[in-house]
């Protein structure tokens, strides 16, 4: 039955588990989509599910999928510092999937995100440690995208380092082989221009504007365009290029209502990720519960079960036993019996015919043993037999009786010759000189057998010991 169980236990595992892989393989998808929809609130929801499933499963690989997203949820919502800390989530999970690749990605976006949020120092560490980690891997897309990284930093820091961000571009474009975008022609620019080379800074200023592919791009350029010709001193020229970056920034939304709803937003998304999180967890919990309680169950029954067997079988194992024993008890009381009781034809004692339906119970019970004709009773009354023996005064008498009868008044005359026996050590002879067994005497006297063989060697001691006449006669008939 145990066995059953488990493989039913298993079976339902397994199926269990192939679902829960089904459904969080389709959240992920469905969080992603809706990421690339813009529909923020729902995509944290699908992933708050994805995670719970995810965690259960103990599947690293799709947590690192599941905090990226959730990261780029946070980017596109403002908030940074979010997308740092799932970012670190999402870093620590490919690691532990033993997916370098997708870590070392994942922390490159942590530079960034580093980068945007303004805390310089942390990026420029994100960066060196991801140059270093992308160049032994032979990764020369991920390489030349943090040279770029790095060189905005370099023009952006409080101490800009124009030498080192010319350095950087210019290894990406000539080693890497990775044409330079509109962002890093104008970053070239800019440094050229801190370092006093005006032509180059004006040159790469407009190679900047001519590769920009839209209006973001466009702007960004005028703005390296202005920064240019302003330290150059072409004042008006710059202001130009300034008005033209003020208009773009006049034709999307003010930056402040941006971030106002951008942070509302945050909020909404976090309270949902927790309220999620805590159904999730207390639908979880609740099944736990449910599924420990079923197993519980199961094997307590099973349990009870087993145990009513064995005190089943142990009460009939005794009751076996003690039938055994008392009718073995009763087979030796009638044979010593019988045979004594042979040489009194002419008696018809009391004693002896209780003997006679011991006699006949005995054969009752081999007869018929096993079968339902066998009551209780039969055992009832050899008991009440070996009872008398143990109590009444004219069994004890009808057995000193035969003895006296058939072993020349053994017991008279161990009265006679030791008068100062007890009682007790006189019954104890009589059953020792009747051929009764350690067994039947030890029933018979409610004593342990060890109890009995002390007795027996003491009482052998005594008449030894004394000046019977006869104690060599008594002596035979209980070593016999």
């Amino acid at each position: 039955m145990m066995r059953i169980f488990l493989i039913l236990f298993l079976s339902c595992f397994v199926a269990c588990t192939g679902t829960k892989q089904a459904k969080l393989a389709d959240a992920i998808s469905r969080s992603e989509a809706l990421c690339e929809e813009k529909r923020f609130s729902e995509a944290m929801t699908t992933c708050s599910e994805a995670e719970e499933l995810a965690q259960s499963l103990d599947d690293q690989y799709s947590l690192g999928l599941i905090y990226r997203t959730m990261a780029h949820i946070s980017n596109a919502t403002y908030g940074f510092s979010d997308e740092i800390r799932y970012l670190n989530l999402s870093s620590a999970a490919f690691k532990s999937a033993d997916k370098p690749y997708n870590s070392l990605h994942v922390d490159f976006e942590k530079g960034l995100a580093c980068y945007n949020s303004g805390d310089y120092a942390s990026a420029e560490r994100v960066y060196r440690n991801v140059l270093y980690r992308a160049h032994e891997s032979a990764d020369t897309l991920l390489e030349a995208r943090c040279l770029s990284a790095y060189a905005a930093l370099s023009v952006e820091t409080a101490e800009p380092d124009p030498v080192l961000a010319i350095e950087m571009l210019s290894r990406a474009a000539t080693e890497l082989k990775c044409p330079l975008s509109s962002s890093d022609l104008g970053i070239l620019a800019y440094a050229y221009s801190l370092i006093g080379r005006n032509e180059d800074a004006e040159k790469m200023a407009l190679a900047s504007s001519r590769a920009a592919s839209d209006a973001s791009e466009k702007a960004k350029a005028d703005f390296r365009i202005y920064q240019v010709r302003s330290r150059a001193g072409l004042d008006s020229e710059a202001l130009k290029s300034l008005e033209s970056v003020m208009e773009y920034s006049n034709s999307v939304e003010m930056a402040s209502l941006r971030r106002s709803v951008a942070s509302s937003r945050r909020d909404y998304l976090d309270q949902q990720h927790s309220l999620t999180r805590q159904r999730l967890s207390s639908v979880r919990h609740t099944t736990a519960f449910l599924i420990c309680a079923f197993i519980a169950i199961v094997f307590a029954l099973i349990g009870y079960i087993r145990y009513r067997r064995l005190e089943a079988a142990k009460a009939l194992a005794e009751e076996k036993a003690e039938t055994e024993k008392y009718m073995g008890i009763a087979e030796d009381l009638q044979i010593k019996l019988k045979t004594a009781s042979k040489r009194l034809p002419s008696e018809k004692h009391l004693s002896i015919a209780k003997f006679d339906m011991l006699e006949r119970l005995c054969e009752q019970y081999y007869i018929y043993e096993g079968t339902s004709n066998l009551q209780d009773k039969i055992l009832k009354e050899v008991k009440a037999v070996i009872e008398g023996l143990r109590n009444d005064p004219k069994m004890l008498t009808g057995l000193e009786l035969m003895l006296d009868r058939n072993c020349d008044e053994v017991v008279s005359r161990l009265r006679k010759q030791l008068p100062k026996l007890k009682e007790d050590d006189i019954r104890l002879y009589v059953f020792a000189a009747s051929g009764f067994s350690s067994t039947t005497i030890s029933t018979i006297l409610e004593k342990e057998k060890g109890v009995i063989y002390n007795r027996i060697w003491r009482l052998k001691t005594k008449i030894s010991s004394s000046e019977a006449p006869d104690k060599d006669d008594f002596l035979h008939f209980i070593n016999a």
